[in-house]
């Protein structure tokens, strides 16, 4: 399901942008180099890097839903490594976009110089949905060896509504000596050009000519992923460029709030539907439910990848200028179902408003009541805030796979800004308790004597893992999808068999997702002489350590709670008894997480009973508390790979 990102239009009248032209294209001369880079033989920012970019310069073009990106890179290659990591470059860019004016070489230590061929260019694709396409431009630099240096431009046109917004990356995958944005001053004076610096200090504005201005940065070391980090732009170093119109205030505060106010204007058709939907129930909630699943089972979702329609079948829908157009039509943006469940709430007796979220896989933003402009840059979904009590609850109809009493992870535990005719309502929004999103696993499994385990599986997945799982899947075809668990499994137990597959609910709003199969795991348990040595915990079998450095750099930091509930029987080989049965302990973190483990053999001992359950409520952590973070993980990991053995009757010592 496409993620609803929605910027008021009026925005875009009131910063109508152009800054200047005279970017570097491809015939523009390269920038002489010094003897002493040639002969450079260590690195300058980080000792043990096996590359390192001597500059990267970049020259910014806004235009009104355009953003071009003129960059302009030099790097030293130290090692075989650093050729292995640099000499393949990737370019990508979304289908809105395009790369373009590309150009490179290679010099070598001698002096020898290597021009990148035009034929040597490819286009690929990364990703390939209904309504998303990833592309890339992919070349390999020529004639690149230790000692050398590359060099190439490319320009990014980048198409969208934010074109007064650019975010300036200071920090890469490679340290750099020198980082160098170069702008110019838009002449228009009814602008005024702000900056933001987001982990890093304040850069200085620079004067250039021909009325550019620059910001530098030096010295700057590599940003390295890490599992389970916050997003990119929460922690590493970057500066968002943007112009601010003066029509700040109570003016702009008070036509934001008009603006959808009249959007969800209240009339006969309405309050009709609302009656109906509502029918014979009473309590508030009741009331909420009925019109919740009014929006989100009587329209249909034209942003939702299942809605069947195609780009050719959007051109031609009109725009939803009300609410009540939205429901005269039967189907509207993920923002038209909104803005109609908030004009039926209103029509039935509640306080119902535009609530602007922020979006916790782009960055953890704090909205300030006075930054109107920056708050709709950061919190471009929304949902509806109504009141309840001496708070607001939220609602996401549009969402289509989202549980009522949920909205999606990413704006859970975040800053909402209620609209509002005086001054925004700043408030939070819930996190769903772990009980919300569960994976159920369940398996019934025989084991043979030559350690091949073969049975029937059961995945069910609730709440945030099941809306991860069903946009995952409503687009695909059921030859994909069965591929895709395959492939998942597979990465677990290369041998894994899957056969009778049944994927349900795949596109029901309510029902867990499930995934049923038959497998077949040859060589699951370890045959020596007379003994088997088996894993019980089917389901973590293969599953590397969630965290396995020694140290970390960055916070750490989860999506959601979640809770995991495992059952598994297996059948024993005729002939084997248990030849140890202890068991993994129990593991309990305060508030934070709680592992248990039982195992059991039936009266018969011919049938071991494995249960599991863990349970995770928590969002983030400092890197200051990685040491215990990881020690827990660690711990866990190893009782889930706790392994038991069967002895075959009549083994001895």
């Amino acid at each position: 399901m496409a993620h609803r990102r929605v910027l008021i239009r009026a925005l875009l009248a009131l910063c109508y942008v152009t800054i200047g032209n005279g970017l570097a294209t491809a015939g523009e001369d390269w920038k002489p180099i010094e003897p002493a880079l040639l002969a450079l033989k260590a690195p300058v920012v980080e000792p043990d890097a096996d590359a390192e970019a001597i500059f990267w310069d970049v020259q910014v073009d806004f235009s009104p839903g355009r953003t071009v990106f003129a960059n302009y890179v030099r790097i030293k290659i130290f090692t075989e490594r650093g050729k292995e990591l640099r000499g393949k470059i990737e370019l990508s860019y979304s289908s809105k976009n395009k790369i373009e004016d590309i150009a490179g070489r290679t010099i070598k230590a001698d002096g020898t110089i290597v021009e990148l061929k035009n034929e040597a260019i490819f286009d690929s694709t990364l990703i390939k949905l209904r309504r998303v396409k990833i592309n890339a431009k992919t070349f390999a630099m020529p004639g690149v060896e230790p000692g050398a240096i590359i060099e190439y431009r490319w320009r990014e046109v980048r198409h969208d509504t934010s074109g007064y917004f650019a975010r300036l990356n200071f920090q890469r995958d490679i340290p750099i000596q020198a980082v160098k944005y170069t702008l110019k001053a838009s002449s228009d004076t009814f602008l005024g050009f702000r900056t933001r610096a987001f982990n890093m200090e304040s850069t200085p504005m620079k004067a250039e000519k021909d009325k550019r201005f620059s910001y530098s940065m030096t010295n700057v070391r590599a940003f390295h992923d890490e599992p389970h980090m916050p997003p990119e732009d929460q922690v590493r170093s970057w500066m968002l460029a943007y112009y601010e119109p003066p029509l700040y205030g109570t003016n702009f505060i008070k036509f934001v709030y008009d603006d959808y106010k009249s959007k969800m204007k209240v009339n006969d058709d309405i309050r009709r539907a609302a009656q109906a939907a509502i029918g014979d129930v009473s309590t508030p909630d009741q009331k909420l439910e009925r019109l919740f699943q009014f929006c989100r089972t009587k329209v249909k979702n034209i942003n939702d990848d299942a809605s069947g329609l195609t780009g050719d079948d959007l051109a031609k829908l009109k725009e939803n200028k009300t609410a009540a157009d939205t429901l005269k039509r039967g189907m509207g943006t993920g923002a038209d179902i909104d803005l109609l469940f908030a004009a039926l709430a209103t029509a039935a007796g509640f306080e119902a408003r535009v609530a602007h979220l922020a979006d916790r896989s782009d960055i953890f933003f704090t909205p300030n009541e006075f930054e109107i402009l920056l708050n709709l840059y950061f919190m471009r979904s929304y949902n509806i805030a109504v009141r309840s009590g001496d708070g607001w609850r939220f609602y996401d109809p549009a969402s289509q796979y989202v549980p009522l009493g949920m909205l999606r992870w990413q704006e859970e535990g975040g800053k909402a800004m209620i609209v509002d005719p005086v001054l925004p309502v700043l408030a939070k929004t819930p996190v769903s308790q772990p009980e919300k999103s569960v994976q159920k696993r369940t398996a019934t499994l025989r084991l043979g004597d030559d350690g091949v385990i073969e049975g029937d599986v059961r995945i069910e997945y609730t709440g945030h893992f099941a809306v991860e799982k069903k946009e995952e899947n409503d687009d695909e075809s059921a030859e994909q999808r069965e591929k895709s668990l395959r492939d998942l499994f597979k990465a677990q137990m290369s041998t894994a068999e899957l056969s009778d597959i049944n994927i349900e609910n795949v596109t029901d709003p309510d029902k867990p997702f499930v995934y049923a199969f038959h497998v077949r795991v040859p060589g699951y348990a370890q045959r020596t002489g007379k003994r088997l040595f088996l894993q019980p915990a089917f389901f973590q079998k293969g599953i590397g350590a969630m965290f396995p450095a020694g140290t970390r750099q960055h916070p750490i930091y989860f999506h959601y709670p979640w809770k995991e509930e495992d059952s598994i029987s297996i059948t024993l080989p005729k002939g084997f008894d248990l030849d140890n049965a202890d068991k993994p302990g129990p593991l309990k973190a305060g508030d934070v997480a709680d592992y248990n483990v039982s195992i059991g053999v039936t009266a018969k001992r011919d049938e071991l009973r494995f249960k599991r359950t863990f349970r995770f409520n928590a969002l983030l952590f400092p890197a200051s508390r990685y040491a215990p973070l990881k020690q827990l993980f660690d711990a866990i990991h190893e009782e889930d790979n706790h392994t038991i053995t069967l002895k075959q009757a009549g083994a001895t010592q």
